[in-house]
């Protein structure tokens, strides 16, 4: 790391304005000259690092495959028992609405039997009345009955009776054989019955033992399971947070194999920034750039960070997965933004849109040097192609866009490439 900060990195105030960069040049050319050594013993630290590290991912990636075997394994075991528990749960309400449903039929064929077991008693008491009915009768002879007749219709309606009583008898007899057939099947059927509930209600009562030892067991399997799922977060997190730290150490070893190889490409690439800058300082006058707020406070520096929302950017040949491009100032919402020094205005409103929705303004002041003031309110003062001087109000602190709370997002464009605006500012 030490090679980009030396080739690019945060110059000191006076570069940018010194009387004779190329001296200046010359002395961070010596400099960066005598610090080649040191940057090899560095880059053989790194590689120890990252063979480190290398194998604490490998052991992460270990540990976390068996947690997540074992989390796997309970899991399905877990799903299985959650399953037969909504199973048994299912058999069991079944066999209660049965179990209800053959008791409520039992009670009804109960109540036939009693009912048809009376009307039997009546139907054989009425046969025994007709027996003992036609047995008198039968001792009188049809002479006797023709001879006592009063006409020979009434003696002919006596024998008529004498003749079919029998029929009737006979009738109603079948009908009593009927009655006790149907008697006792329903009395089987009660018996069946009665048998079938007393098995459905040991069925339902084992059901519901296993109803409880299934809970319990899923009771259990949960617990297991959040455990093993804690276990497995933090193996996970150890195994992420070992690879990042991996892919950092092999990065930044990349990254300073890199600069010692073009050290000398580095060395004359230097020379002719600060010859550009030189010339980018002579555009904005002797003073620089001032301070476009009155009262403000730094919020967020230049610069890598760990806030996840920044971009990437590669700065001075290192790769930065997330990366502040400018200063954070605020004052409070609505406080005057200056221009920072003479310039032309090259964009106002929002430039970025629809991309980015903030406001702000963005001027050029000569020799590829660019100022960017964001996060503005959408009150801008100031249109392209208008000239402005250093210390014109151009607008106002906002919150638009992608910001959080009001505050000025002041940034430095040198030939399309960001820098520090300290060093650009007194």
């Amino acid at each position: 790391m030490a090679v980009g900060w030396l080739v690019v990195g945060v110059e000191p105030r006076s570069t940018a304005f010194a009387s004779d960069p190329i001296l200046d040049a010359k002395a961070k050319q010596a400099q960066l000259q005598s610090q080649l050594s040191a940057q090899k013993a560095q880059l053989a630290a790194l590689r120890a690092d990252a063979a480190r590290l290398s194998n604490a991912l490998s052991y992460a990636k270990t540990q976390l495959a068996s947690v997540s075997a074992q989390y796997e394994k309970v899991a399905n075991v877990l799903s299985q028992v959650k399953q037969e528990v909504a199973d048994v749960q299912g058999q069991l309400a079944a066999l209660n609405v049965q179990i209800a449903t053959l008791d409520t039929q039992l009670k009804q064929i109960a109540a036939d039997i009693v009912t048809q077991t009376q009307e039997l008693g009546d139907r054989e008491a009425l046969l025994q009345d007709h027996l003992r009915a036609a047995y008198e009768q039968s001792q009188t002879s049809l002479l006797e009955v023709l001879l006592s007749s009063k006409s020979l219709d009434d003696a002919t309606n006596q024998v008529g009776y004498l003749l079919t009583i029998s029929d009737g008898d006979k009738a109603l007899a079948d009908e009593i054989t009927a009655l006790r057939q149907s008697l006792q099947i329903k009395e089987q059927n009660l018996r069946d019955g009665r048998a079938a509930l007393k098995d459905a209600r040991a069925q339902a009562q084992i059901q519901e033992q296993q109803l409880v030892a299934k809970r319990a067991e899923l009771t259990t399997l949960q617990a297991q399971l959040a455990t093993l799922k804690r276990a497995w977060e933090a193996q996970k997190a150890q195994q992420e947070a070992a690879l990042n730290a991996s892919l950092k150490a092999e990065k930044s070893l990349q990254a300073q194999i890199g600069k010692i190889e073009a050290a000398a490409a580095a060395q004359a690439a230097l020379v002719k920034k600060l010859q550009a800058q030189q010339l980018a300082a002579s555009q904005i006058g002797p003073d620089g750039l001032r301070w476009p707020e009155v009262g403000y406070h730094i919020t967020q520096f230049f610069g890598p960070t760990t806030f996840t929302l920044e971009p990437p950017y590669t700065y001075q040949g290192v790769y930065y997965a997330h990366f502040h491009t400018g200063l954070d100032m605020s004052v409070g919402c609505g406080a005057p933004i200056y221009a920072s020094g003479n310039g032309t205005v090259a964009a106002s409103g929002q430039p970025l849109a629809p991309y980015d929705s903030a406001f702000g303004v963005i001027l050029n002041h000569g020799g590829g040097l660019q100022t960017w003031y964001w996060h503005m309110q959408p009150r801008v003062v100031v249109s392209p192609g208008q000239h402005v001087t250093a210390g014109q109000l151009i607008g106002y602190e906002g919150s638009t866009g992608f910001a959080t709370g009001c505050h000025l997002h002041f940034a430095v464009n040198l030939n399309d490439s960001w820098r520090n605006p300290l060093a650009y500012l007194p």
